[in-house]
């Protein structure tokens, strides 16, 4: 059997996942646009995360992870319809803390973030997670 690297390199595309993964992913890359730009505004955060309830929650989950995350955060420019490995990692600790899956959080960031880290990053998931009506299994 040959070794197929494009399985190994695949991220979705936001066009073709769940609402509640694009919706993450859309608030990440309109956080990050938005302030460097110094056009940030909390409304239109809620816009993207569908809930302008869900935003002073989005905020802590983004000041959890970018302190405990090894690297810098690596986001794709919202042109751009595949996700970036980080973005992916996060929409997916986010879907698995909605569904209360801590094995498998901690299964997809032990190798990188201490047990304070994590228990911090699923928390901030939990309260964000709140605020979406469903997420697709």
């Amino acid at each position: 059997m040959e070794f197929d690297l494009s399985m190994l390199t695949y991220t979705p595309d936001i066009r073709h996942v769940d609402p509640a993964r694009a919706r993450i992913v859309n608030a990440l890359r309109y956080s990050h646009v938005a302030r460097a730009a110094g056009d940030y505004c909390p409304n239109t955060l809620g816009y993207h995360l569908g809930n302008r309830e869900a935003v002073s929650s989005f905020h802590v989950f983004l000041d959890e992870t970018g302190r405990a995350w090894p690297e810098p955060i690596s986001l794709h420019p919202p042109c751009n319809p595949d996700f970036s490995y980080d973005e992916m990692l996060l929409s997916d600790l986010c879907v698995a803390a909605a569904r209360e899956e801590r094995m498998a959080f901690d299964d997809m960031t032990q190798d990188m973030l201490g047990a304070s880290a994590r228990n911090a990053i699923w928390a901030s998931c939990r309260r964000l997670m709140r605020h979406f009506t469903s997420v697709a299994k």
